[in-house]
């Protein structure tokens, strides 16, 4: 692998990391290990869309050498991080509902 696609990969990194911390923050509740999940799903996503499916919607930005979708990459890093806060937000509440319901501390 050429150094370039390193510099690539820890670009796409960045934006997913930030993507993660922006969808937490706006999603809310605001957690320091709330934005890993989103962050994580948001470059999966990016993995998907550059290097499996190869889908590159509007303009082409040259980064380290390679021809990037770089908007349309950031609005699909951003728009998974978003569902998977607000996912993971719902399935926190679920939890939390329910373990108040059975009126445990959930260290039985």
């Amino acid at each position: 692998m050429p150094a370039s696609a390193y510099g690539l990969v820890a670009l796409f990194a960045a934006i997913s990391a930030a993507s993660g911390v922006l969808a937490a923050r706006l999603i809310g509740p605001w957690r320091a290990w709330t934005a890993i999940l989103p962050a994580l799903a948001a470059f999966g996503a990016l993995y998907l869309v550059g290097h499996r499916w190869v889908l590159s919607i509007g303009p082409n930005v040259k980064v380290f050498g390679w021809d990037v979708a770089l908007p349309f990459d950031t609005a699909v890093a951003l728009a998974v991080a978003a569902i998977t806060a607000l996912l993971q937000r719902t399935a926190v509440g679920l939890l939390q509902s329910q373990q108040g319901r059975s009126g445990s501390d959930g260290l039985a």
